[in-house]
């Protein structure tokens, strides 16, 4: 029986765990803090897919392709959208046979919302806005009945510090650190599931744990980080100046009739873009920064649809978020609530292919720390939550039947060893904080970018070492310092604007969809550690797998 082992407890993860435990193998799900903390849980907007009821009303598989291409900004992969687009309907069903329950209307069929971009109400919530929240509980309890029937491990607060190899390069474990101890742990192949790369950013929808691990982990392995100039900025952070508390607002609302206006009480997404408040993201979250930019203060203006739809309907079709903005004083049907964007998700991460491998043999990837290429240059509303649990299914099933030696070919990806970082020849300038770093990340990496702004960034952090207290916080920070390095890297290569990599200085002529652009670690700054077979070696019915 192979030895499994998944890192982290969001939708991917929990997805993954529970496909191998009725494998019949024993997997150990790893998470830093408890099972379910994760960007998942924080998801408002939906699941998007193709069901028999949507199709009836005219929906097609190819037509959910066809909009995620399109936002993709014809950077995707076609033949993994059409599969993820594919599954979608299957994935509903399995995770109603996990007790997940879709929000219904009174006939007893779905209630399917319309988002941004996309264009057929396809969208299935859970209690209205908490459709990551109600996936996580739902998955989260599976997986809790499944360790008390002995089908798998549950490890929190259980942080994964680095990979360990084999002699041949492959993944033969990782090494844990819980309770202040290191401990190794031996597998024959390990996912990671680990999240986005939030708290790069002073501004963010994220997790305080979205801190990159997956990709930290898997580069210092020798893993090939894909697409990183890609980050996705959500247009309606509730501005965190005047309400740190208030989160985001989902562009639900925004497809539910509210609009963008400005102090002076004017639209202008119509002037941005044909489909105005409904635009693809990265349009809207540009639109809203120019007017930033320009001195104009914007506001979420949903006060028309309780005209439309009637007193109270905010409250039941949002429930979570107008608590939410109650709580901090705001009435989202009678007040204009200022919003900012700020960093989302990230297309871009650990390159992978349609089963999820890596360029690693026995390391696998899923969920928004791995590029499948689905997303393409701008990820489409929605299809965050659905790319994850259809990964990881594809994940375990390769994990399960691959050779030792199995990895991804990734052809038309143009590889670049990453420059050596002066602190991996011991010759760093200067310490490097958290804050430092996000407050310099936010002003090179953020909505719009200049060569002149990356440039100083890339020197910035080529010279500079990260510097935090804890053996966490450093861990993190690393991490966060590695991806922030991929990140500028990709941005200084691709000189022209493609979807959420938006260049002011941007070079003349068209963009290159499909032109991808990969790196890699140095040798020098290769980590993670390599094994003897001696060393590796455990018992095979060892539930814990300790090496």
């Amino acid at each position: 029986m192979k030895r499994l082992i998944i890192i982290g407890s969001g939708v991917a993860g929990l997805t993954a765990a529970l496909q191998a435990a009725a494998a019949g193998t024993h997997p150990v799900l790893l998470t830093k803090d408890r099972l379910g903390d994760s960007n998942s849980e924080l998801a408002q907007g939906g699941l998007s897919a193709v069901t028999a009821q949507s199709i009836a009303a005219g929906d097609s598989v190819a037509a959910h392709v066809a909009d995620t291409l399109a936002a993709g900004a014809g950077h995707c992969g076609p033949q993994a959208v059409r599969y993820m687009c594919a599954s979608a309907a299957d994935l509903v069903e399995q995770l109603e046979a996990h007790a997940v329950g879709f929000d219904r209307t009174e006939g007893g069929g779905y209630q399917l919302g319309l988002e941004a971009a996309h264009s057929a109400h396809r969208i299935l919530h859970i209690h209205g806005d908490a459709t990551g929240a109600g996936l996580v509980a739902a998955l989260s309890a599976a997986v809790r009945r499944a360790r008390d029937a002995g089908k798998l491990t549950v490890r929190e607060h259980a942080l994964a510090a680095s990979l360990l190899l084999d002699e041949r390069g492959a993944v033969a474990g990782v090494q844990v650190l819980q309770d202040g101890r290191a401990q190794r742990l031996a597998a024959d192949a390990v996912l990671l599931a680990t999240g986005g790369l939030g708290r790069l950013y002073a501004a963010t929808t994220n997790r305080a744990g979205a801190t990159a691990d997956g990709i930290g982990l898997a580069a210092r392995a020798g893993a090939v980080i894909a697409d990183a100039e890609f980050v996705q900025f959500h247009p309606t952070l509730v501005d965190p100046a005047r309400f740190p508390a208030a989160g985001m607002v989902s562009e639900a609302v925004r497809g539910e009739g509210a609009v963008l206006v400005t102090d002076a009480g004017e639209r202008f997404m119509p002037a941005e873009h044909p489909e105005a408040e409904l635009a693809p993201r990265d349009v809207v979250a540009r639109g809203i920064h120019r007017q930033l930019l320009a001195g104009r203060t914007v506001y979420l203006d949903a006060r028309g649809i309780e005209a439309e739809r009637g007193a109270g309907f905010l409250a039941r079709r949002f429930p979570s978020i107008t608590a939410r903005l109650a709580a901090c004083g705001l009435d989202l049907a009678a007040d204009l609530v200022p919003v900012v964007p700020a960093q989302h998700y990230a297309m871009g991460g650990i390159a992978a292919d349609a089963s999820a491998r890596t360029t690693v043999p026995g390391l696998y990837a899923a969920g928004e720390c791995a590029n499948t290429t689905v997303h393409g240059a701008n990820r489409l509303a929605s299809n965050s939550l659905l790319e994850a649990m259809v990964f990881a299914r594809t994940a375990v099933d390769a994990m399960l039947a691959d050779d030792p030696g199995a990895r991804a070919h990734l052809d038309g990806l143009d590889v670049t060893q990453l420059p050596t970082a002066l602190s991996a020849l011991e010759a760093a300038e200067a310490p490097l904080d958290l804050e430092t770093l996000q407050r310099e990340a936010s002003e090179a990496i953020g909505v719009y970018r200049t060569g002149k702004q990356l440039e100083r960034f890339a020197g910035l952090l080529a010279a500079c070492a990260p510097v935090a207290e804890s053996p966490r916080e450093q861990l993190e920070l690393e991490n966060l310092w590695l991806t922030a390095r991929f990140t500028t890297a990709g941005a200084l290569a691709r000189t022209g604007s493609l979807g959420a990599h938006h260049r002011l200085d941007a070079a003349p002529g068209k963009p290159q969809p499909g032109h991808r652009y990969g790196w890699r670690l140095s040798a020098a700054e290769r980590t993670a550690e390599q094994l003897s077979s001696t060393t590796t070696s455990s018992s095979p019915s060892s539930k814990e797998h300790f090496a």
